[in-house]
């Protein structure tokens, strides 16, 4: 097959069309397209067609994976779903995902810290609900485990108990300590630090209130 021409593709300043002298075309990357020396005269058979398909199709893949990562980090397992989810073979999953590694863009380790610092800062959870939510990540084992080193439970449910506080300001001191002890148990906080830190609500709420219902 005999290349006659090749064009950008309107719209796609990143996608070429390949025409051929028996009339067919072909849309490739520009990428793939320079790094294969494609050029109007260049022939190609049978053996080249596949495999500037099959790299066409990983570069494809390459950055639908690199899209889904711009948002924020995402687990191996996040992406290898994704790829999954829109057909991808397993094979391409591998070879995509072993890319990623190398550039440093799939990291599960990184990933962990960047889960547990930003649950944190913008929605604090206790060690118990971030292993869970991790394995649900597809985190190894091993990396799970060690997250209770980076979890301040203390700090994190002092910061969620005086958020709640001021929505139940109005509440007497049981109801009030039932739906905040409630709230932070769903968030996976530890029985031992959920009382200190509903204490610590009720005083902050009562100084403010003055509802006289505060204990000595």
């Amino acid at each position: 097959m005999v290349i006659t021409r090749i064009e950008p593709l309107p719209r796609r300043a990143d996608r070429v069309r390949v025409h051929f002298a028996d009339g067919r075309t072909m849309d490739v990357s520009r990428l793939v397209a320079e790094e294969a020396g494609l050029r109007p005269g260049s022939v190609l058979d049978d053996l080249k067609l596949a495999r500037l398909r099959d790299r066409d199709l990983f570069e494809q893949t390459l950055n639908r994976a690199l899209r889904f990562l711009e948002s924020r980090p995402r687990s191996e397992r996040e992406v290898r779903t994704r790829l999954a989810q829109k057909g991808t073979a397993p094979d391409l999953v591998d070879q995509v995902v072993e890319r990623l590694r190398a550039l440093g863009l799939i990291d599960d380790a990184a990933f962990a810290e960047f889960w547990v610092e930003n649950r944190g800062r913008f929605n604090p959870r206790g060690a118990r609900a971030l292993k869970a939510e991790l394995r649900q990540k597809g985190l190894a084992a091993d990396l799970v485990a060690q997250i209770d080193e980076s979890v301040d439970e203390e700090a994190g449910a002092r910061d969620v108990a005086l958020r709640y506080a001021r929505r139940l300001a109005k509440l007497d001191r049981q109801t009030f300590r039932q739906k905040l002890w409630a709230q932070l148990a769903r968030r996976g906080f530890d029985f031992d630090v959920i009382g200190p830190a509903i204490e610590e609500a009720w005083r902050a709420v009562d100084g403010d209130c003055g509802n006289g219902e505060s204990e000595p």
